[in-house]
């Protein structure tokens, strides 16, 4: 029996009889909590219940097939199974109580990471964000800048998302995540684009808490400033290269999310070629020349953080290739190809201007 099919198994073990999502009452199971100690089970009414949104992302290369539960009191609320594509969300919307609740996460890969998740009036959900080799829980909140949000303070903001002008071509707006992983703490958060001021909002983010904002689905080079107690970070955002911009309240660190960091390298021709592939970030440089026999392929992983990378790359016949590789979700893994007529490319995927 492989894996995949042992997790949906004990996903089903776990939630007895109650079916797939949010039972309308609690089950009679206890979850896998082999921890001595659990408090006796005890029924939640459904008064107390909510609905929120809780998201798994798989930002890696690799296609995983997930297990989630949510459990209070040792009983299950909630569980499901999600298969994920390289890069993919999938986002459900679930009915949980109000108060303490913890999750579990198993993975066919080998993950199985344990978090508590408050659910409370100011938090719009869970974000699961699952690696190579564990996995972050993140409180989500979101605010659209032009409506009321709990924990904004109320300031003017343009009519945003900003529409488009007619050059991009994505289906969802660019947005800021300020992510704050210390205590709670106040951030004040500027856009502005051709120097009109667009978003100037502060906010109170919760411990351990991703806030997004929607921006703008138009084509052009933002400045954001993010304000807290301790620092001040003023950067850049291309838009739609970086569809969404990250900035950390505690390191002060920006960038467009978890890297993507597989780069694969194919030879489609039915001639072996010698391949040399240079890719340069952030002052770091990755080379390796490989001999890539007819119609094989390698994955190779020249880079951790996500942003921009100059791809550089060129055969033993003199035919060569470059261009920009924009690690950043919801993008996959970049290819460079030599084709049946000997001739090199750089294949990235994701949006673009035109």
């Amino acid at each position: 029996m492989d894996r995949r099919t042992l997790l949906s198994l004990v996903a089903t073990g776990m939630a007895g009889l109650a079916g797939c999502g949010s039972p309308e009452d609690e089950t009679e199971t206890e979850t896998p909590t082999p921890e001595e100690g659990t408090q006796p089970p005890t029924t939640t009414p459904s008064a107390e219940r909510v609905e929120r949104e809780l998201s798994v992302w798989n930002p890696t290369p690799d296609p995983v097939f997930t297990t989630v539960v949510v459990a209070r009191d040792g009983r299950d609320v909630y569980f499901d199974t999600v298969d994920l594509v390289p890069g993919e969300r999938n986002t459900s919307r679930v009915t949980v109580p109000l108060g303490a609740t913890d999750v579990l996460v198993e993975t066919d890969t080998g993950i199985r990471a344990r978090s508590g998740w408050t659910v409370d009036s100011v938090g719009d959900g869970l974000e699961v964000v699952l690696g190579r080799e564990g996995a972050e829980f993140w409180g989500r909140v979101a605010c659209h800048p032009s409506r009321e949000c709990s924990v904004a303070d109320g300031s003017e903001a343009a009519d945003l998302p900003l529409v488009g002008d007619g050059s991009g071509r994505w289906y969802a707006p660019a947005g800021l995540v300020v992510e704050n992983s210390g205590d709670e703490t106040n951030a004040r958060l500027r856009v502005s684009l051709s120097g009109v001021t667009l978003l100037d909002r502060t906010y109170r983010i919760p411990t351990q808490t991703r806030l997004s904002v929607p921006v703008t689905y138009r084509t052009g080079t933002y400045d954001v400033v993010l304000e807290t107690d301790e620092q001040t970070v003023e950067t850049e955002w291309p838009v739609p290269a970086e569809p969404t911009k990250y900035i950390d309240t505690q390191s002060g660190s920006v960038g467009c999310g978890p890297a993507n960091t597989t780069l694969t390298v194919a030879n489609q021709d039915d001639e072996p070629h010698r391949l040399t592939v240079r890719v340069e970030s952030d002052g770091e440089t990755f080379e390796q020349s490989i001999e890539l026999a007819a119609g094989e392929a390698r994955d190779l992983v020249p880079v951790v953080e996500s942003g921009p990378k100059q791809v550089f790359a060129r055969l033993e016949t003199g035919a060569e290739a470059s261009g920009t590789w924009w690690s950043c979700p919801p993008r996959g893994p970049a290819s460079v190809v030599v084709d049946a007529t000997g001739s090199v490319a750089l294949a990235t995927a994701g949006p673009k201007p035109g």
